[in-house]
């Protein structure tokens, strides 16, 4: 099971010198946050659903969710699921360059000019202009699950 956010950047370690993959989890939940893919007041999946899409047990998980819980990214508890907070820190210059270092990756290895990708880049629109006009007009929150996800669910958190 796949999800749009992917999990191929998440890799197992080898060696001491390696991230650990809880580490790797925290880095790629924060950066999907960063990027509005979990937009502020929305459920992230159960910690059983996202220990199948990254392959690690639910206690790698959780340990992930604990340390953004510490560092005020998301919100949870035992039975509630996590939940995004409105003051998520954005992620600096070598989060983002990493990022961007996977996707010119791709785009060479599946024959996509890099002009291309900057060209992309260009005409998307920004986020905080999208996300200022809305605030202005008085549009309320993305609040509530992704759809399609049980609301049901017995992750355990």
């Amino acid at each position: 099971m796949s999800t749009a956010s992917g999990t191929g950047n998440i890799r197992r370690h080898s060696s001491a010198a390696e991230i650990p993959l809880y580490a790797q989890i925290r880095a790629k939940l924060r950066m999907d946050i960063a990027s509005g893919l979990y937009p502020q007041g929305e459920y992230l999946p159960p910690a059983d659903q996202l220990g199948k899409e990254y392959g690690a047990n639910k206690n790698t998980i959780l340990r992930a969710l604990r340390m953004l819980r510490s560092e005020g990214v998301v919100d949870f508890g035992r039975g509630r699921g996590a939940v995004v907070l409105p003051a998520s820190l954005p992620v600096g210059l070598d989060d983002i360059s990493d990022q961007l270092q996977r996707v010119v990756n791709l785009a060479d290895v599946s024959g996509i000019p890099r002009a291309a990708i900057i060209s992309a880049i260009e005409r998307m629109p920004r986020m905080a202009a999208r996300n200022g006009r809305a605030a202005r007009r008085g549009l309320p929150a993305v609040r509530g699950r992704r759809p399609g996800w049980s609301q049901g669910s017995s992750s355990g958190e």
